[in-house]
């Protein structure tokens, strides 16, 4: 499946894909540098029916710097006509999502890291500005 990362890749500079939860849609950054799949705090507590709690937690540097220790949690995202279960760290970064949201005028709600782009054999294809899932 090919996702197009045009416009945003253009618009923000970011590798931004929309995902469904159930009926919620929810914007993630694309982020080959991340060790972790994450979704913020605010989301998991809010959709907490969807982001079902999962044992045990994970120590990870969040987007602040600081070395944290985080819950876990595992949702079913869905993106185009596939849909994937994904564990998330869930961390808090209210004011990086408040600063982007006021830079750009969009809010973003997570991350998909090296572990969801490893486990579905993700390829981006940056001079076609194309987010390629499972080929």
């Amino acid at each position: 499946m090919e996702y197009s990362l045009k416009d945003t890749i253009e618009r923000v500079g970011m590798t931004l894909i929309d995902v469904k939860v159930k009926d919620f849609k929810l914007t993630f950054d694309i982020d080959t540098g991340s060790t972790e799949n994450i979704v913020f705090d605010f989301v998991s507590n809010q959709l907490s029916d969807v982001f079902k709690p999962i044992d045990g937690s994970t120590k990870v540097f969040g987007i602040d710097g600081n070395y944290k220790e985080n819950p876990c949690v595992e949702a079913e995202l869905t993106i185009g006509d596939k849909s994937f279960w994904v564990q998330f760290n869930a961390v808090n970064a209210n004011q990086t999502v408040i600063n982007l949201q006021n830079d750009f005028g969009f809010q973003l709600h997570g991350i998909l890291g090296i572990p969801f782009l490893v486990e579905n054999g993700c390829i981006i294809d940056f001079k076609n500005k194309l987010l390629i899932i499972g080929e």
